[in-house]
């Protein structure tokens, strides 16, 4: 239902504004546009398929790290839905929050901390 969901949503805003660039920002973005891009490049770094990634709701967090949303594919080359992520792009640090059963099967030390990381930066910019 989610995914069905986004693409709608994607799909009117497209429809309703032509802010839809190149590298996947849907919508509006309330950041600079250098900005957004180099948050997107950054992240993109981090992703299997980059160029067939969606991004949206991107909005600068409280601390100075970038929040946003990125809808990624999974193996099949499906969307897989919405996610949250944080960008830090003075630390050069940008992931995707990992959710419950990633946080449980970490492929190692360095990648469970590379997620706790992710969690602390979005929770002290991005958490309501």
């Amino acid at each position: 239902m989610t995914r069905h969901r986004w693409s709608l949503v994607a799909l009117a805003a497209t429809l309703a504004s032509p802010a839809v660039h190149a590298q996947g920002i849907v919508g509006e973005s309330a950041l600079p546009p250098e900005t957004a891009q180099a948050a997107v490049a950054l992240l993109g770094k981090g992703l299997k398929a980059p160029d067939a990634a969606r991004y949206g709701r991107l909005r600068p967090g409280r601390a100075g790290a970038i929040c946003g949303e990125v809808d990624t594919t999974n193996r099949m080359g499906q969307h897989v839905g919405p996610r949250g992520f944080v960008a830090d792009l003075g630390a050069g640090f940008a992931a995707i929050v990992p959710d419950g059963a990633e946080l449980r099967n970490p492929t190692g030390p360095a990648h469970y901390a590379a997620m706790q990381r992710a969690l602390a930066l979005f929770a002290a910019n991005c958490a309501a």
